[in-house]
Parts: C-alpha cells; sequence; structure tokens
C-alpha cells in the first residue's frame, strides 16, 4: 500500500511525469485499437478499450498480433 501512496505523491509533485504517462496510454490505446479495428480483432478491440495497465495489453497486441514493431530497425 505505500507504493501506491508514495506513487501518488510522485505524481501530484511531478505533473509532467502524470502527461507523460498520459500520452503513452493514449499512444498505443489508439494504435492498438486501431489496428484490431482494421483487422477485425473484436475480442483484442474490447481488450484494449477496457484494460487500461500503462499501455501493456496494447504493446502484447501490436507486438503479438500485428507487424507493427517488426518494421522498426532499432540497431541498424
Amino acid at each position: 500500500m505505500d507504493f501506491l501512496t508514495n506513487f501518488g505523491t510522485m505524481l501530484q509533485e511531478n505533473p509532467a511525469l502524470l502527461v507523460g504517462i498520459s500520452l503513452w496510454e493514449a499512444l498505443f490505446t489508439l494504435l492498438a485499437l486501431w489496428f484490431a479495428g482494421r483487422n477485425d480483432h473484436k475480442a483484442w478491440f474490447l481488450a484494449c478499450g477496457l484494460v487500461q495497465i500503462f499501455g501493456l495489453v496494447e504493446i502484447i497486441y501490436l507486438a503479438t498480433k500485428t507487424n507493427f514493431f517488426k518494421d522498426f530497425k532499432l540497431n541498424g
């Protein structure tokens, strides 16, 4: 429980962190919903739209069901 209290205090003291986390979540949620809608993945669309945990469900969807991350060339 201390973690949640400390995290809440940290967010109150650093509004930029709250904005950053919100933008991170919005970016991956919108990407996942767009790909799920385009590919007719109804269950993933619902899961990504209803479960909001720092973009984790969305990142899992994008990594496993789409070519979104496969097209990035990070080391070359």
